[in-house]
């Protein structure tokens, strides 16, 4: 009701979340231009198809705003815009002429159409005699059937065929050529090559990487873990310890990840509460990504903690980790012995928005000396 009196003088939705809510997408910046295909890629549950029916306006964005120029032309929900008691043929004129073509005009399309979708002899069937395929493959090629000034896909070439995929991606690549700005929802790393020409990378409702597609699959395949999925039987991957307290405990800080960026400084505050003085504890970082793999640790020197509530800095020179999003452990030992151990102390949401290329699974530092001159005669 809060929400609803403040939408009724002119005031946006309060920013605080409440019990059970979260940002379904959140930080999402972009640009797509006339002949142009941006890819959205990302886990289940990333905000890809909530972001593709924001561009639809059939949700109002909450902070932020979306801008677009023409048409637009959703692909979204599989089998939604057909009447299910019509046949094919009568879809075709429904449809056809909801993009303001007239009787004429479709007419002159109708066996193109026809042709496209392999639906001759189940034209004039009702279409919910249809199957998934066939819906698909009928609502793509009257959707695509002329040219469209932005067009929204999610998914709907997953159910059909390799042969229908590849006349799709031909189809998609010719509207590209004629000026249609695509937004393309899809888990298929093969059609994202053919059709893509910048990716977006999604986790949580959040940009991870943005750019070139071959580069940020690279980055999606390494957040996830899936160029480790294979030492998983060797039994080489460390387990995460559970949270324990032996007189030290570790608070958690934020429910909202923090930012970094790949190679930059980063700066940590732990806070921590001691039931008693410790004077040589070592403290340790480890950062754990979303497919539980231990990808990097950080070490100090000896601390000394004094009894009660204090608060530790933590300086990173260098942030040598790749895009994606991390889970921030912290452990603490005195003498060999673990005092506390604290899973989750801090999230990082490790952003790279210009991925031109891969560039594997963390950043080295170097320094390059200039190069000596031989004094020989060559």
């Amino acid at each position: 009701m809060r929400d609803a009196g403040r939408r009724v003088i002119g005031r946006r939705p309060a920013a605080d979340l409440r019990s059970g809510e979260f940002w379904a997408v959140r930080d999402v910046s972009f640009e797509v231009a006339p002949g142009e295909c941006l890819a959205l890629i990302g886990p289940n549950g990333a905000g890809k198809s909530t972001l593709l029916r924001m561009l639809n306006r059939e949700y109002c964005p909450d902070a932020g705003r979306i801008a677009m120029s023409g048409a637009v032309k959703p692909l979204i929900r599989l089998g939604s815009g057909l009447q299910p008691m019509y046949t094919g043929r009568e879809n075709i004129y429904l449809k056809c002429a909801e993009l303001g073509l007239s009787k004429r005009d479709t007419d002159a399309k109708l066996d193109e159409i026809v042709a496209f979708a392999e639906l001759e002899a189940a034209l004039e069937r009702p279409v919910k005699q249809y199957s998934d395929g066939m819906y698909a493959r009928l609502e793509f090629a009257v959707a695509t059937c002329m040219p469209v000034d932005v067009l929204l896909i999610d998914e709907v070439l997953a159910v059909g065929d390799v042969s229908f995929q590849l006349r799709c991606l031909d189809r998609l690549n010719a509207l590209k050529r004629g000026g249609s700005a695509l937004v393309f929802v899809s888990h298929s790393e093969m059609n994202v090559l053919q059709v893509a020409d910048r990716c977006l990378l999604l986790f949580d409702g959040r940009t991870l990487a943005q750019g070139k597609p071959e580069a940020v699959f690279g980055k999606y395949y390494a957040a996830v873990g899936y160029f480790n999925r294979n030492l998983k039987a060797l039994g080489a991957l460390p387990v995460q310890p559970e949270n324990c307290s032996a007189g030290l405990d570790f608070a958690v800080r934020r429910a909202e990840p923090r930012k970094a960026v790949p190679g930059q400084p980063l700066a940590l505050a732990l806070e921590y509460r001691a039931e008693r003085d410790f004077g040589a504890a070592e403290l340790q970082l480890e950062f754990w990504n979303t497919a539980g793999l231990l990808t990097a640790t950080s070490q100090t020197g000896q601390l000394r903690l004094t009894c009660g509530q204090g608060c530790i800095a933590v300086d990173l020179p260098f942030l040598g980790l790749e895009a994606g999003i991390y889970s921030i452990a912290v452990s603490a030992t005195e003498g060999g012995r673990l005092l506390a151990y604290r899973g989750e102390a801090e999230r990082l949401l490790v952003e790279q928005l210009a991925c031109g290329r891969a560039g594997g699974f963390g950043i080295l530092e170097a320094r390059f000396r200039p190069p000596t001159i031989s004094s020989g005669d060559h």
